[in-house]
């Protein structure tokens, strides 16, 4: 691999310095997490086993800068509840990414968003820069020698916001590196993001 990747979290960092998100606590209070990798917002989500919509609601304006708010607040707060029950409970990929995305204005990305916060030690944020990256951590998926690999890589990347499948490719991908690397899919993304960022 050819990525530097302490080097690319570190720009990720660097770059993108308050990046925070709030939830809400066990009494219901709102909190801040303003770690990168989650842990506080994780915890708590994964006691719960669930999400409310107002925190539905804040993670879409993390990841799409408030575009979906209009769709995303048309969701009933018990839909909301229940689908993303259902989909922490789910047992794969795809069928996460599937439940998250019958909420309205939940589309891959904010899907990944809400996972990866959910649980940031086996899940990973994805979008057209993390993934258009892939490539330069894995070659492979660029060489039209290696056809299979490259076309798969290629397939998914175009369908990456509507695709569930495009997104256990990403996973996939993405924890490979994260255990030959010794670190979390959520530090993958964000150097992958961070590269893609200062390169393009």
């Amino acid at each position: 691999m050819s990525l530097d990747f302490p080097k690319w979290i570190a720009q990720y960092r660097q770059v993108n310095p308050k990046e925070s998100i709030e939830y809400r606590d066990s009494s219901g209070a709102w909190k801040e997490d303003k770690y990168h990798r989650f842990y506080s917002i994780s915890s708590e989500f994964q006691q719960r086993g669930y999400i409310y919509r107002d925190e539905l609601r804040k993670i879409g304006k993390w990841k799409s800068g408030g575009r979906i708010d209009h769709l995303l607040k048309q969701n009933k707060p018990n839909h909301v509840e229940r689908r993303t029950t259902v989909a922490f409970r789910a047992n794969n990929d795809a069928d996460k990414v599937e439940a998250l995305t019958e909420l309205k204005g939940v589309r891959v990305p904010v899907a990944s968003a809400i996972l990866t916060m959910y649980d940031p030690a086996k899940y990973a944020v994805i979008d057209y820069r993390a993934f258009r990256a892939l490539g330069a951590a894995k070659p492979r998926l660029l060489d039209p020698q290696y056809y299979r690999d490259y076309a798969e890589f290629i397939e998914h990347f175009q369908d990456y916001n509507s695709s569930p499948e495009a997104y256990r490719f990403y996973m996939e991908e993405v924890r490979q590196i994260a255990q030959q690397k010794g670190i979390l899919p959520r530090e993958v993304d964000m150097a992958l993001w961070a590269f893609d960022e200062h390169t393009s």
